[in-house]
């Protein structure tokens, strides 16, 4: 009866904080995939490059997913030490809301856990995202809150929004 009522709590919870935010309406973005390349075509540029070597990765027209799957880190514990002492935080779901992913992100690396306590952990650049959930390859594109991906969460397409925040800091006042 607890855990029921610790689940039911949480998930009102997490329906008050996409309702605050706004982001109430779902948009799916498309994911077209041919040949091992990403359709980038629609998306506006989010975010400067930070990784000047992964130009080479995603271009103007297209992503190689082959090079973008050799450039994440094999394991999670190497992704979350690329992230930056400046961390973010986000929170991702799924348009159903069955699954709900939440952890950190920066350097163009993430990290997360889902409610199923799966973890997952991978790069992002220039509205792509790729990684590994579960020990499984998926990857995607983000854009302006909206998010779509192939194999995340165990299925075969999924999509969704998102919301990001900036961790918070302790401030102490001077004496």
């Amino acid at each position: 009866m607890k855990q029921n009522q610790k689940f039911g709590l949480i998930g009102l919870a997490l329906i008050a904080l996409i309702a605050a935010s706004g982001l109430l309406a779902i948009n799916a973005l498309s994911v077209q995939s041919s040949n091992n390349s990403l359709s980038v075509k629609s998306l506006e540029k989010i975010e400067k490059p930070i990784l000047a070597e992964a130009t080479d990765i995603v271009k103007e027209e297209t992503v190689d997913i082959d090079k973008l799957k050799d450039r994440i880190p094999s394991t999670f514990e190497e992704a979350e030490a690329l992230i930056l002492p400046v961390r973010s935080r986000f929170l991702l779901y799924t348009k159903d809301l069955k699954h709900i992913m939440w952890g950190s992100f920066g350097n163009n690396h993430f990290v997360g856990v889902d409610n199923l306590g799966k973890r997952a952990w991978g790069i992002y650049y220039r509205g792509v995202f790729a990684g590994f959930y579960d020990g499984e390859f998926f990857w995607g594109k983000y854009s302006n809150g909206y998010w779509k991906a192939q194999n995340l969460f165990g299925l075969p397409q999924s999509y969704g929004q998102y919301t990001t925040a900036p961790m918070m800091t302790a401030i102490t006042a001077a004496p």
